[in-house]
């Protein structure tokens, strides 16, 4: 299940990718792939081991699971914006 994401919704990450991306980056979804499908992205391609998203992450490509992935619409974009500008 995508969790009813979109491409080009953005979400929040919920786990890092290495030293690259901390969990919190904000994240721009790109390309669905169901657990177990032959996936090509780019040129790049790949056995999605679970449900997955190609994400852009500081202008890079990047896979996120859907279960490390939190949608940042609704009233959620706008209390983080305005934690944001609080700091």
């Amino acid at each position: 299940m995508s969790r009813n994401f979109k491409p080009g919704d953005l979400a929040l990450t919920l786990a890092p990718i290495g030293d690259e991306a901390p969990a919190g980056c904000e994240v721009e979804l790109l390309k669905f792939f169901h657990e177990g499908s032959d996936a090509k992205y780019q040129g790049i391609e790949f056995v999605a081991e679970w449900d997955l998203w190609v994400v852009r992450l500081h202008g890079r490509l990047a896979a996120f699971g859907v279960h490390h992935l939190m949608p940042l619409r609704g009233d959620f974009t706008h209390e983080q914006q305005k934690a944001k500008e609080a700091v």
